[in-house]
């Protein structure tokens, strides 16, 4: 397992920042023999990938715009691990440098690329047309492989429209 999550961030500096994070991470079950309980750390790859290799630095904000203001583009930025997808609302992923909307009518077209090489952002403009402006809008990151199947580890997130 240490190998394995090495492998997904080899950018660690060194071994102990290695297992410092796995430490970070792990879940705690406990074995008992005869009279004596002590705690046993589970290493936890979905957990390390949540903490360390998805994206952390999310906008809070995004300004959609007024009628002569077209409002903001905010870059998504992948964290170390690149196959994440932005399940939210307003997001455009660059298909062949083209803008296209992330949503159930450009999905397939979206998930027939290499999900590790596709550019994210989010579109104050485009929120402002799907009726968003002035609420807090959710969304979902979802880690996926080269081939855009899940992988069951996602994490929430949320940003405010203005």
């Amino acid at each position: 397992m240490t190998s394995l999550l090495f492998q997904l961030s080899a950018d660690v500096l060194n071994v102990d920042t290695l297992l410092n994070r796995i430490r970070n991470t792990s879940l705690t079950d406990h074995i008992t023999y005869g009279s004596q309980t002590q705690a046993l750390h589970l290493i936890n790859p979905a957990g390390y990938i949540k903490a360390y290799l998805m994206p952390n630095a999310l906008p809070a904000h995004i300004n959609a715009g007024t009628l002569n203001d077209p409002g903001q583009t905010l870059p998504l930025n992948k964290g170390f691990y690149k196959g994440v997808l932005f399940d939210i609302p307003g997001a455009e992923v660059k298909i062949g440098g083209q803008w296209i909307p992330y949503n159930s009518a450009n999905r397939y077209q979206i998930i027939a690329q290499n999900p590790l090489n596709l550019e994210w952002r989010l579109n104050g403009q485009l929120l402002k047309k799907l009726g968003k402006k002035g609420q807090t809008v959710s969304g979902t990151l979802i880690v996926v492989d080269d081939q855009c199947n899940g992988l069951s580890i996602t994490k929430p997130f949320s940003i405010q429209v203005n």
